[in-house]
């Protein structure tokens, strides 16, 4: 990593940045316009405006200035947004659909789109990776909860934090699910349910599962995460049902330039939040070797946004993150069974039966632990080492091969 910086500017995507390191590093100041013309739409330069605060705030680029993060689109702290006089209220409804519901949004008058946000380094304040988690209202508040519907993949990307290209075809029922998510509104405030994978569009009712969760009220905010390969073949039933769309677009299997296109229209016309999220890069997860030290294991576990970012249930227990709800296919596939009395230990003490009597507050006890996982010693957290997106091959997915052969050598 390279020595700190406090400042520097950059453009992107016809957006020009000011990005400053402020105070004693726990805050991140980005100043954003418009530079290049777009066509017209005030959703589309708000929509380049969110990206350039996602690319300021990306862990390639502050990496690339010797800045630690996290800082994330949901740390946002205050936002002040610059629209034509026509468009403020448009703008200020656009902007609160997206943001963290915590998040301080001005939208002024003004000649030219332009954005000036704060983040706050993730952790440091009481939304943002939870030092305690407490009921509100009867319920406790999580930040985001997901369901995998379907655990297959039409992809097979490397370092795949939910393990999709070593898993076997898996669909779960709209009723089950309806079900889930009944029992989990009991207990759970959710800032925004994700709807993942595996690839969700490859579950044959989709438009189904999206009325059923939105039905159980365990979420305002229904957001649904694509490779958008198959965006395509989905009808406007899928789309009115949608809530919110992401689409990671995958510098390993980028979605056509036209496909996008359309997706854009579909979401415009059917009032859907769509953020198109470039992804040149991944973050490993998981680790080939098992972490030892036990303090290193700790430090994993507390400076982990995942587990306040990837709640997740699976085959009837609450997990804190993905690496625990998968730890069984891990360690049989992936370490091909080498640590027997670690897969013993996450079966035990890794996650929630929903069975448990009392679940709020096991749960609550749960998420509030202070004590790492079991998983943890083969997980790097949400801060794993960067490489540029890849997908693996049949022979690797058989070989329970982390990384491909092609990148690893013979």
């Amino acid at each position: 990593m390279h020595p700190p910086v406090t400042g520097w500017s950059t453009i992107h995507a016809g957006v020009a940045i000011a990005v400053t390191l402020a105070g004693d590093g726990s805050l991140l100041a980005v100043d954003a316009a418009v530079v290049a013309p777009d066509d017209g739409h005030a959703d589309v330069a708000l929509e380049r405006l969110l990206a350039a605060l996602r690319h300021a705030s990306s862990h390639a680029e502050l990496s690339a200035h010797g800045i630690e993060g996290p800082f994330r689109v949901e740390d946002l702290v205050t936002v002040v947004v610059t629209m034509a006089d026509a468009e403020l209220a448009p703008a200020t409804r656009w902007l609160r659909r997206r943001l963290a519901r915590d998040t301080e949004i001005e939208v002024r008058g003004g000649d030219r789109p332009r954005v000036v946000a704060t983040f706050a380094r993730r952790g440091a304040r009481p939304t943002s990776q939870r030092q305690r988690y407490e009921r509100i209202a009867g319920r406790i508040r999580v930040e985001a909860f997901e369901l995998h519907v379907v655990e297959h993949c039409n992809l097979r990307c490397t370092a795949c934090c939910n393990m999709s290209p070593y898993l076997a075809e898996h669909t779960l029922g709209v009723d089950e699910i309806a079900a889930m998510c009944q029992t989990m509104a009991r207990h759970l405030d959710v800032d925004v349910f994700k709807i993942m994978g595996g690839e969700p569009l490859l579950h044959p009712q989709i438009a189904e599962v999206l009325q059923a969760v939105r039905r159980s009220g365990i979420s305002q905010a229904v957001r649904l995460f694509t490779n958008g390969l198959l965006l395509h073949s989905m009808s406007d039933d899928f789309w009115a049902a949608l809530d919110e769309l992401t689409i990671s677009n995958y510098t390993s299997a980028p979605v056509k330039p036209a496909l996008l296109a359309d997706a854009r229209a579909k979401a415009r016309a059917f009032d859907v939040v769509l953020n198109v999220k470039p992804v040149a890069e991944f973050s490993e997860v998981m680790r080939g070797e098992r972490e030892d030290d036990p303090a290193e294991v700790q430090r994993t576990y507390e400076g982990c946004w995942l587990r306040h970012r990837c709640m997740v249930v699976r085959r009837g227990r609450f997990y804190m993150c993905t690496r625990a709800a998968y730890a069984e296919e891990f360690h049989r596939d992936l370490l091909h069974g080498a640590h027997p009395d670690d897969l013993a230990a996450a079966r035990a003490g890794d996650g929630v039966p929903l069975t448990t009597p009392d679940l709020g507050e096991a749960i609550l006890a749960y998420l509030n632990r202070s004590e790492a996982l079991a998983s943890c010693r083969f997980c790097h957290g949400g801060a794993g080492p960067l490489a540029a997106h890849t997908q693996l091959a049949g022979a690797d997915v058989r070989a329970g091969r982390l990384r491909p052969l092609r990148v690893l050598g013979p």
